[in-house]
């Protein structure tokens, strides 16, 4: 069953995301209403797995050395790199409530994954390119990252059903709030990992 359910969300993902290749901000909404809720949650866990993916491939390939040694380290860096898509999906929750939006974990779930497809797609490429192409990585990064904060905009607005008004100031706020509890959350990861050498 989980094998299933694994393969049916992953075909809704890709489903999506063929929309959203071609039409990211405005074919949100109808990404998400074409999958349901249901399915558009399977589809957003599946995003945010890529996001992680996609940044162990860019730590393993780019930095070789932090590689983690160990089934303990190797799920310390799992932890790493999904971190940005759960405190954005938990940022996006808590920006619905606030602002009087509707909707429920399915809507903040696909919303944070689909939210993070561009930023994935660049490291992935930036991992490819490596060093010697900083500057073309460095400009594609900016453009995913404001193609981001459109569709989570989007996102707000159309999926999550805050105003365009609030959207104003939950859409910053979000990305404050998700960008904060990442520091906090690495913060402790690190601290965890240091205090297991005592001498450093």
């Amino acid at each position: 069953m989980s094998a299933v359910n694994v393969k049916g969300a992953s075909t809704d993902a890709w489903q999506a995301f063929k929309q959203l290749v071609t039409n990211p901000v405005a074919g949100l909404s109808s990404a998400f209403e074409g999958l349901g809720e249901g399915r558009a949650l399977g589809a957003g866990v599946v995003f945010g797995a890529v996001f992680a993916l996609a940044m162990l491939f860019a730590a393993y390939r780019i930095m070789p050395m932090v590689r983690p040694q160990g089934v303990g380290g190797f799920i310390k860096a799992v932890l790493f790199a999904i971190v940005p898509f759960v405190t954005l999906g938990a940022a996006t929750m808590a920006a619905r409530s606030i602002f009087g939006g509707s909707g429920a974990l399915a809507h903040d779930d696909f919303v944070a994954g689909a939210t993070l497809l561009s930023v994935a797609l660049v490291t992935i490429l930036g991992a490819l390119l490596g060093y010697g192409n900083f500057n073309i990585t460095y400009l594609l990064l900016i453009f995913a990252v404001i193609l981001s904060v459109l569709m989570l905009n989007a996102g707000l607005t159309r999926i999550a059903k805050v105003s365009e008004r609030a959207a104003g100031f939950a859409v910053p706020l979000v990305v404050l709030v998700s960008g904060w509890l990442c520091k906090v959350i690495y913060a402790a990861l690190i601290q965890s990992a240091i205090s297991h050498y005592p001498g450093m």
